[in-house]
This record gives C-alpha cells, sequence and structure tokens, in this order.
C-alpha cells in the first residue's frame, strides 16, 4: 500500500476530507496531494486531522488562499511541525488580511510561519494579552481611557522587536521583549503605557516635520522624551523610579557611536547622579537642566536645545543608524510626535537640493460618496474561542444588527399563561437600605427607642420594651433576555406535531414578556442566525426599556429561519448588553433545537467549546444562561455548553411553552 492511500485511510481523516470536498474540490486535491510528504513529518494522526482542519476553514473563507497554502505544504512538507504554530500563522493572516484578497494569497503563498514557533515570543504575546484589560485600567489612570491596545506584527529570529507605536488611538506593543527577565514583563508594559501617557498628556501631537533632518528629528524627540517624563514624575514621583529600572546605558556599554551617546543622555536627563564624562553628554545635561529651570512647559526653548546638540553631532561627523531603536526599551518610537507632510513647514537646515511642494498645490477634490450602498447596521466585534490553541482569537467575529421590520405585519395573538410567575417567583431577600424600627425582637438595637425606653424608665413611666428593629425583605428584581435561534434548522416541524420549531420559540417568548412583572422585572426578547463569522446577524425585537406592545409583537411574528447557529457571538452580545443592567438576577433564556454550527466551521467540538467559554465568562459576570431544546440527542454537547443544572431537553413540543414558562419560575425562585 503506497503512502498516500494509507494516509487517505486513515479513519480521523475521512469525515474531514470529505467536509474540505464539498467546501473547495481544488483544495481537497491539492490537500490530498500534500498528505503523504505530511504523513512524514506529522506522525501522530491527529496532526494530520488538525491541518486538514485548518485547511477547510481557511477554504471556506478564501478558497484562492486555501489552495495556494495547500500547494505549498506539497511542496514544502516539512514547514508544518508545529502545527500549532501553523495554526497561528494562518489565523493572523486570515484576520490581518480580511479585507484585501490580494494580499492574503500573497500571505499564505510567502509568508514564513515560523514566525509563530518561538516560544519565547508566544509566552511574552500570551502574557500581554492576558493582561491587556489591567494594562488599560493602568492607562485609564493617567486619564487616557479611548485608546486600545494591539500588537505589531511578529519578526523573525536575530530581528529586534519593534518599539511601541502610537497611531490612531491604537498602541501597538512587541509581541516579544527581548533583554528582559520574564519577572520584569510587567515592570515594562506599565513603563511603556507610562511612557506614552506622558506624550498625550503633555507632548503637542503631530506637529510638522517639514524637511528636519533625520537626527534633528531624533534628537527633538529624545529631548521631549526627558521633558514630558519629568512633567509626568512631579505628579506620579513613583514613575521616576520605574523608568529608572530600564536605564542601563554607560560608556562602556553603550560606547561612544551616536545612539550609544543618545542613550548616555537619556540616562544623564533622567538620572542625576548617573556621571558620564563625555563632553556631549554634559553640555546636553546643563542646558536641559538649566530650560527646565525656567520652564518646563515651554516648548520652543527645549527645540533650541536639541537644535544645538544636533548641530555638535554634526561637528562630531556621527550619523544616526538606519536600525536604530529607542533606548531605554520602554519607549516608543515617537512617531506620534510628527506628521510627515512635506507641505509642511521647512527646516531652514535643510539641504536645498529636497524637492518641497508648493503650498497653492491643488488638490484632486474625491467624488462624493454613494450613501445609498453603504450598510448602516450596527456591528459589534467579540472574541471567539480556539480550544485547540487554549486562547481567545480577538476581534474575531462580528454580530451585525439587524433592523427591525415595522410595518405590514400582522399582530400575533396573545398567549395565554400557564401558572403564576408572579405568585411563585417572588422570592425577597434581605435589603440592608430598608429598616423596621421599634419591633420586639430584631437583628440590632434601635438606639433612639432604647434611650426614650430608658428616659421612660427613670421617669417612672412603663418602658416601651420595642427598641430592636430588624432589616426589611423585598423582591429580587432579575433581567432577562430570550435568546431566540434562528437558524435554518428551525423552519421544520417539531417531532411529533405540525408545529414548527420556530413557531414554539415566538409562543414561548411571548409568554415570557407577558409573565414577568414590568415594573419589577427587565426583559428582552432577541433572536440570532449567522452566516460565518463576518456576519452573526442579531434581532432585537422587544428591548428591555420596550413594553410588550403591538410593534413588538409584529417585529415578533416577523422573525424568519434562515442561516446557521454561532452561539458563542450571541451569548457574548446579549452578556454585554445585560451587563448595562442594575438588577439583583441577569439570566438568559436560551431557546434553540441544535448544536452550534455554521458554514466556515468544519472541526469537531470547535462552536460547543466556543459557546462553553462564551456561558463561562458570562457566569463571571454574575450571567445565568439556562438552555431549553428540542434537540432529542441534545445531551451530548448541551451538557458541555451550559453546565450540569442549567438546561432542560423537551420532547414534545406541547410541552415546550410550558416549560418554558416552568423554568422561568424556578430562575425567579432561585
Amino acid at each position: 500500500m503506497t503512502l498516500q492511500a494509507e494516509a487517505l485511510q486513515r479513519p480521523s481523516l475521512t469525515r474531514r476530507l470529505a467536509a474540505l470536498r464539498a467546501v473547495d474540490a481544488a483544495t481537497h486535491e491539492a490537500i490530498v496531494a500534500a498528505l503523504p510528504g505530511l504523513a512524514e513529518h506529522l506522525e501522530h494522526e491527529a496532526g494530520l486531522a488538525d491541518m486538514v482542519d485548518l485547511i477547510a476553514q481557511i477554504a471556506a473563507e478564501a478558497p484562492d488562499a486555501a489552495r495556494v497554502f495547500a500547494e505549498r505544504l506539497h511542496l514544502q512538507p516539512g514547514m508544518a511541525v508545529d502545527t500549532h504554530g501553523v495554526r497561528r500563522w494562518a489565523l493572523h493572516g486570515l484576520k490581518r488580511h480580511c479585507n484585501a484578497p490580494g494580499h492574503r494569497i500573497d500571505y499564505f503563498d510567502r509568508a514564513n510561519p515560523e514566525l509563530f514557533f518561538d516560544r519565547r515570543t508566544r509566552n511574552d504575546t500570551e502574557y500581554l494579552l492576558e493582561q491587556r484589560g489591567t494594562l488599560l485600567h493602568y492607562l485609564a489612570g493617567f486619564g487616557i481611557a479611548h485608546h486600545h491596545i494591539d500588537l505589531h506584527e511578529p519578526r523573525g529570529e536575530g530581528e529586534p522587536s519593534p518599539a511601541p507605536t502610537v497611531d490612531n488611538e491604537v498602541i501597538r506593543l512587541p509581541r516579544r521583549f527581548d533583554g528582559i527577565d520574564p519577572e520584569q514583563r510587567g515592570l515594562l508594559l506599565r513603563a511603556m503605557l507610562a511612557h506614552v501617557a506622558a506624550h498625550l498628556c503633555h507632548s503637542p501631537l503631530a506637529r510638522a516635520a517639514g524637511n528636519r533632518r533625520p537626527v534633528l528629528l531624533a534628537m527633538t524627540a529624545l529631548i521631549e522624551d526627558a521633558r514630558v517624563e519629568r512633567l509626568t514624575a512631579q505628579k506620579h514621583p513613583g514613575l521616576h523610579s520605574l523608568w529608572g529600572l530600564f536605564h542601563t546605558a554607560n560608556k562602556e556599554r553603550s560606547g561612544a557611536e551616536l545612539a550609544g551617546l543618545m542613550a548616555r543622555l537619556a540616562r544623564a536627563l533622567h538620572d542625576p547622579t548617573y556621571p558620564d564624562s563625555n563632553p556631549w553628554v554634559g553640555k546636553g545635561r546643563e542646558l536641559f537642566e538649566e530650560a527646565a529651570a525656567r520652564d518646563l512647559c515651554d516648548i520652543s526653548a527645549f527645540d533650541r536645545l536639541a537644535r544645538t546638540l544636533s548641530i555638535d553631532i554634526g561637528k562630531m561627523r556621527l550619523s544616526l543608524p538606519r536600525d536604530s531603536h529607542p533606548v531605554p526599551a520602554y519607549r516608543d518610537d515617537n512617531t506620534l510626535l510628527w506628521s510627515r507632510d512635506l507641505a509642511l513647514p521647512v527646516d531652514e537646515d535643510a539641504p536645498v537640493d529636497i524637492e518641497v511642494l508648493e503650498a497653492g498645490a491643488q488638490r484632486e477634490t474625491p467624488p462624493a460618496q454613494d450613501l445609498l450602498n453603504i450598510d448602516l447596521r450596527p456591528r459589534y466585534l467579540y472574541p471567539e474561542w480556539d480550544h485547540r490553541l487554549e486562547t481567545l482569537r480577538e476581534d474575531w467575529t462580528t454580530i451585525v444588527e439587524q433592523a427591525p421590520e415595522r410595518r405590514g405585519i400582522a399582530e400575533p395573538p396573545r398567549f395565554a399563561l400557564h401558572g403564576g410567575a408572579h405568585r411563585q417567583g417572588s422570592a425577597r431577600i434581605p435589603d440592608r437600605s430598608i429598616r423596621l424600627m421599634r419591633q420586639s425582637e430584631g437583628d440590632e438595637l434601635d438606639l433612639n427607642a432604647a434611650i426614650e425606653s430608658v428616659v421612660q424608665q427613670r421617669s417612672g413611666l412603663a418602658p416601651d420594651e420595642r427598641i430592636f428593629f430588624h432589616h426589611g425583605r423585598r423582591r429580587r428584581s432579575t433581567a432577562v433576555v430570550v435568546l431566540m435561534d434562528l437558524s435554518t434548522s428551525t423552519d421544520r416541524f417539531s417531532a411529533g406535531s405540525f408545529t414548527k420549531v420556530l413557531d414554539l420559540e415566538k409562543q414561548a417568548a411571548a409568554i415570557v414578556a407577558q409573565t414577568l412583572d414590568a415594573d419589577r422585572d427587565r426583559v428582552a426578547v432577541h433572536g440570532f442566525s449567522s452566516n460565518g463569522r463576518h456576519e452573526v446577524r442579531y434581532s432585537r425585537v422587544k428591548d428591555f426599556d420596550e413594553p410588550f406592545g403591538s410593534p413588538q409583537r409584529a417585529r415578533l411574528a416577523a422573525l424568519t429561519s434562515s442561516l446557521s447557529t454561532r452561539m458563542g457571538a450571541a451569548l457574548r452580545h446579549a452578556t454585554t448588553l445585560l451587563a448595562a443592567e442594575m438588577t439583583d438576577r441577569k439570566v438568559i433564556l436560551f431557546l434553540t433545537d441544535g448544536e452550534p454550527a455554521d458554514i466556515d466551521v468544519v472541526e469537531e467540538n470547535y462552536l460547543v467549546e466556543d459557546a462553553r467559554d462564551a456561558v463561562v465568562r458570562a457566569a463571571a459576570q454574575k450571567v445565568r444562561t439556562y438552555c431549553l431544546t428540542l434537540d432529542r440527542r441534545a445531551d451530548r454537547y448541551v451538557r458541555r455548553i451550559f453546565g450540569t443544572r442549567n438546561f432542560l431537553i423537551i420532547e414534545r413540543a406541547s410541552a415546550f411553552t410550558s416549560n418554558t414558562n416552568k423554568t422561568l419560575i424556578r430562575i425567579l425562585a432561585a
């Protein structure tokens, strides 16, 4: 038997190859040709299965790129030794070039997957992503609340990590921290963000660079770094010690070339106790301290200082290296300080042979945009859990909120309620804001009543023995999102009946909306379906602040079945909406008829694990998720997603609406 035939007969590959053939036949042929070579480098059957799953996922989103990648695997099978690294590399390409098909094909044809194999880069990247939320809070402490943190593109072996960059409210940080002990990564990240915050708070941004020479730009940026750090440290003294941890330049370590002298000057401006024998460093320190003593906010004075030092550099015949890196490591590349528009004012010291655009040059006026074809539906980006990489894919799915239909729809009938959720679900909890005073017994002593009782006793009167108070009780308030599965499968008849699944879901949603007490509880009725990760359609039938009136009933009746079921994204969006609610309990009541699935996913358990992660993260925000399903075989996945006590499998259509009400009563009474 040939190696190719043996690879094709492996049990775990049969289903995957069949799914890939259905997605794209050309890609299927290319990966079949590549399997023998891959089998030599991937000893385990699971590795081959993972690679086929990955190719199928790429093919579902970008068939041309998948064919190129599969052919590349055939020609270079050794590149796929680290399946996890290849998976990170491929998903990075899909995300980065999602709107540029040509660049995407080129990426899968030529980009180097080994950039994602490096363990140190992987560890540093994972650490940064884990700390991103904490870092954003840290940044908010400086008053910077609208910036986001992202990562630079990975660099190859031997290439230095890029410096932090700030552009369009995005702070890009390196994926790897060269020369930094793992124990110092947290300190370095805080030093980076504090330095960026110093610029955003005190620096003039996007200044006219004009034709200033590179040395003058670098010198001005170095002086500006020291100026804003000095200003920021006056308000936050602890930052001086934090930044000082990374100022390690000296004559022996840095040398006397321009990059080394600038690093030594940066340290001299930060640390007054640092001695340096170089005359240029000493002059820079002396001039800086004179300007700082006069006014740290006089930017023009520090610009003149930078020009003086750059002229001295020219006299010393020193040049700036092309690959110079900011020193110390926490400083950014200072691109936020400059605007590279050559039509802006010209530096008088620049060479005269540099061409400058005329100030009055005519610019072509862009044509008016046609707004009729622009999709104005709100969009929200959410992560997605990759259980094989054990990581969240940032901004991987897109929720697209549908505009509700409001006209030409008949109002559906009102559904009768089964049982009394108001009476049975009115569980009351202690509320310390409610105090029942002058009680014969209670939780604590009522001081006013006790004093009056003592006064009465000493006056010879019969004392009032009601000298206690206890806390009152109130009914818990609840916010509920009824989340309906609107996928194509809900258009079928429920087993053993002539009622469609979608109609049962509508009846159940209407019962919940009518049952809850509008004065105490808040209910929203939403639905979803998906057309791949880029289009998870989310419909709001009734929001929390709306009554369940005629318009809402009409929207509910207008819902139709279509597309697929990407549960995780819909659950995350519903959780986000619930997070804004100020209630004692928050619940997602999920109505469905089957397991999660989508057109761009063929991997087993991928969407199940993603939905499970969404439920776990909702629970961390104190949102309980409960599932009602009509799928008789749901036990194999629904328990994994929602937990042991948070689902109910209903086999008879006639019992679906009544069980919905009973479940609601049980949740309210809990």
